[in-house]
């Protein structure tokens, strides 16, 4: 026994120096670290913004960056202006085009109704056009239109009166033009048209061996003088002014592309017309009141 434990003591000095030269030396306080070759998988860690995408990377160097000065809200009003005024026409190109004949009726209410001697509130013109004409847009601005074959105040008196009693519109103006077909239609035979247009085409009044022409102007001067009867109350008050007019498209009348005045409240002499027109006299003409009554809603 006492030899078995001799023999292991010896072999365990045997091992204690081979142990002791495998493990790593110590590294005192401050002493360098020797320097060990890097094996071929020992691949050194990337920095963590560079884990990044190079669109979130940080910039090295950084770049400055310019930043204008804040603007005041007046100062900003100039630089908005140009996209409001080209909002404008947009909505101008949009929108259709006023016919013609609309365009000269519009431009004589203006000249005898001036926007002060009337409120925004109410159409400053009535018009009672033919269906076939070129205006089928409807009313724009202070214009409020009426249309149906003929120009015939018995098929639009809905519409017209809705315009002169509801909304007080002060001007009337009853539209004539060659393009109307129902007028012209009137003037022959149209026995074989359905019953329906037959009806429409039977209170055109006008003579059936006459013109084009003189049919277009004696629908007119008949509609005017019906319109007159029929709203006779508010002319001879002064609150409205019946006015027929022919839009000379073709040059007819030799006013080519203008707005003839044939009657003023009935009234037909063309020097009493262009007097009237002349001194923007047109309400209550036919007894004499050159001007809208005080009160009148003008």
């Amino acid at each position: 026994m006492t030899s078995y434990l001799a023999a292991l003591a010896a072999s365990c000095c045997l091992l204690l120096p081979a142990l002791s030269q495998a493990q790593t030396p110590a590294i005192a306080h401050g002493a360098a670290v020797p320097a060990t070759p890097a094996a071929a998988h020992d691949i050194p860690k990337a920095a963590p913004h560079e884990k990044l995408p190079p669109s979130m990377r940080p910039l090295s160097p950084p770049v400055p960056v310019y930043h204008p000065p804040r603007r005041l809200p007046q100062q900003a009003v100039h630089y908005a202006r140009p996209a409001a005024k080209r909002q404008q026409h947009a909505a101008a190109a949009r929108r259709p085009a006023m016919a013609p004949s609309l365009r000269a009726a519009a431009a004589l209410a203006s000249r005898l109704l001036p926007r002060g001697q009337h409120g925004d509130k109410s159409p400053r013109l009535a018009v009672l056009a033919c269906a076939d004409g070129a205006p089928r847009h409807g009313a724009q601005g202070t214009l409020y239109l009426v249309q149906n074959p003929g120009n015939q105040l018995l098929l639009g008196e809905a519409g017209v009166s809705h315009a002169v009693r509801q909304l007080r519109t002060p001007l009337l103006l009853v539209l004539a033009s060659a393009d109307c077909k129902a007028v012209n239609t009137a003037r022959g035979d149209f026995s074989a048209l359905p019953l329906a247009e037959q009806r429409t085409l039977l209170s055109i009044n006008v003579d059936k061996g006459g013109t084009p022409l003189s049919a277009q102007l004696d629908n007119l001067d008949n509609q005017v003088e019906a319109a007159v009867l029929h709203y006779g109350g508010e002319v001879e008050a002064g609150r409205l002014s019946v006015i027929g007019a022919y839009y000379d498209a073709a040059g007819q009348l030799g006013k080519r592309g203008q707005l003839v005045v044939t009657s003023i409240n009935g009234e037909r002499d063309k020097a009493t017309i262009a007097r009237l027109l002349r001194q923007r006299a047109v309400f209550n003409a036919a007894t004499g009141i050159g001007t809208p009554l005080a009160g009148a809603g003008h």
